[in-house]
C-alpha cells in the first residue's frame, strides 16, 4: 500500500507547488505591474475675462473663468470618470458653476477637459463685502474642481478616486488683469 500512496503524494506535493509559484507569480505581478494607482488630476485658471465692469451710475460685473482639468492615468485600464464640476465662490458664496460631461483616460494616457465659468454678477453685488472691494477694484474669488472616477484592471481590481482642487485668484476688474491662481489639490483614493 506505501507503493501505491508514493506517487499520489508526489503528485499532490507538485500541485501545491505549482499553486505556490503561480501565487507567488500573481503577486508579483499585482505589486509590480496591476496595482491600482491613483489619477493625478491638477485643475487651474488659464484665463479670466471682464468685458465689463461699473460701479456707477448702476454696478456691473461681466466676468467668465476658463477652467482648465488635466488627469494622467498612470494605470494599465482606462480611468472613467464622471461630471467634473467648477465651482467660483466669492467670500464662500457660490457665484458660478459649470459642468463637464462624464468622460474617460486611456490607459497610460492624459486628458484636459476645459470650462468657462461665467460669474453671477446679482450674487457678487448681493455680498457685504463688494462695495469696498469694487471701491479698492480688487475681488477675491475661489475655483473649486471636483472629478470623480474609478480604475477597473482586469475587470477585478478596481480603484476609486476623487480629486478637489481649490485655485484663489484675485481678479482687478478695472485694470483687467488678475493675479496668478493659488491652487491646493486633494485626492481621495478608495
Amino acid at each position: 500500500m506505501a507503493a501505491r500512496r508514493k506517487p499520489a503524494l508526489i503528485c499532490c506535493g507538485a500541485a501545491l507547488a505549482a499553486a505556490v509559484v503561480l501565487a507567488a507569480v500573481f503577486t508579483a505581478l499585482y505589486f509590480t505591474v496591476l496595482r491600482p494607482r491613483p489619477p493625478r488630476v491638477t485643475a487651474t485658471v488659464v484665463g479670466t475675462r471682464v468685458s465689463a465692469f461699473a460701479l456707477i451710475p448702476s454696478p456691473a460685473l461681466n466676468l467668465t473663468f476658463d477652467v482648465a482639468v488635466a488627469a494622467y492615468n498612470p494605470n494599465r485600464a482606462a480611468f472613467e470618470y464622471g461630471e467634473v464640476v467648477t465651482v467660483v465662490r466669492y467670500h464662500g458664496d457660490a457665484v458660478g458653476e459649470a459642468v463637464v460631461p462624464r468622460g474617460e483616460v486611456g490607459a497610460r494616457a492624459s486628458a484636459e477637459v476645459r470650462a468657462a465659468v461665467e460669474v453671477d454678477a446679482v450674487e457678487v453685488f448681493s455680498s457685504p463685502y463688494f462695495p469696498l472691494e469694487g471701491i479698492a477694484g480688487a475681488l477675491p474669488f475661489e475655483t473649486a474642481t471636483t472629478v470623480a472616477g474609478k480604475a477597473v484592471v482586469l475587470g477585478v481590481l478596481k480603484i476609486r478616486a476623487s480629486s478637489v482642487v481649490t485655485c484663489g485668484v484675485t481678479v482687478f476688474p478695472l485694470r483687467k488683469e488678475t493675479t496668478s491662481p493659488q491652487c491646493t489639490s486633494t485626492v481621495h483614493v478608495g
